[in-house]
Formats: structure tokens, C-alpha cells, sequence
């Protein structure tokens, strides 16, 4: 009887251990994004440097990040318009299928000065969640919306 408490007790633990590590990882993607989106971002001429795309996983919600670092003759206060919100999101999503739930802008100047995309973002149509993000429907529509 003890021997079947015992394997009934490792079973559970490796059970418990895959559970827990499966939960863990992010789905599969074709992780091309990575390099496409911020080599887009850059010859795009829209004064972003040192541009970054990847994708975080918040429960079961993944959203695709994407951001960098402007320059002072592009930005100088914590806002920017929604005309270059709009062509930012296009750029980084033009011609490409990331397929997550949310996609969130993540723009800085300086340091550790980082940059509201909020007001834009809701003037383009979308309704962001309290993390700044917005669902992907809602930013391929704003792509859709540049290109017309």
C-alpha cells in the first residue's frame, strides 16, 4: 500500500512539473518579427533608434511590444501626435502576420523618459487598456487607416 502512495505521489509531482513548465513558455511564432519590425522602424526615416519588437505573455494574453528610443528634433514633451502614432503602427505591421491578442507602443526619449500614446491612440479610434495596449484589431485598423 505505502509502495502505491509513493508512485501515486511521484506521477502527481511530474504531472504537476509539466503542467507548470507548459504554462510557462509562450506559444510558437515565427520569431522573424524581431528583426524585421525594428529594421522597418529605422529605414522608415521616423527619427526612432535603437527600435525593439517582442512579444510578453500576461496570463494567457500575448501582445506584441513594439518601440525605441526618439530623438529630441522628433519629440519633446511626453506626447505625440496621432499622425505619427498612426504611421508607426503601420510600418511595424506592414506586410506582417503576428498573431497575438494586443499590440502596445513602447516610445522613450532620454533615459528613462517615456512617452504617452494614449490620447493618440484614442484619437485613431482605439480604446487603450489601462497598460497602454490596444487590441490587434483595433492597431491593424489603424494601419489599414494610414494606408488609404
Amino acid at each position: 500500500m505505502m509502495r502505491h502512495a509513493r508512485l501515486a505521489g511521484v506521477v502527481g509531482i511530474a504531472i504537476a512539473a509539466s503542467v507548470v513548465s507548459g504554462c510557462s513558455q509562450l506559444p510558437f511564432h515565427d520569431d522573424s518579427y524581431e528583426t524585421e519590425i525594428p529594421a522597418a522602424l529605422e529605414a522608415a526615416d521616423l527619427g526612432i533608434t535603437d527600435a525593439f519588437a517582442g512579444i510578453t505573455l500576461s496570463g494567457f494574453s500575448e501582445t506584441l511590444v513594439v518601440g525605441g528610443l526618439m530623438g529630441d528634433s522628433v519629440v519633446s514633451t511626453d506626447d505625440v501626435s496621432s499622425q505619427f502614432v498612426q504611421k508607426v503602427i503601420a510600418v511595424a505591421l506592414e506586410g506582417r502576420s503576428v498573431h497575438t491578442a494586443y499590440f502596445k507602443l513602447a516610445l522613450g526619449f532620454g533615459e528613462y523618459e517615456f512617452i504617452s500614446t494614449d490620447r493618440a491612440l484614442a484619437e485613431l479610434g482605439a480604446d487603450p487598456r489601462s497598460d497602454g495596449s490596444i487590441s490587434m484589431q483595433e492597431a491593424e485598423q489603424i494601419a489599414r487607416d494610414d494606408s488609404e
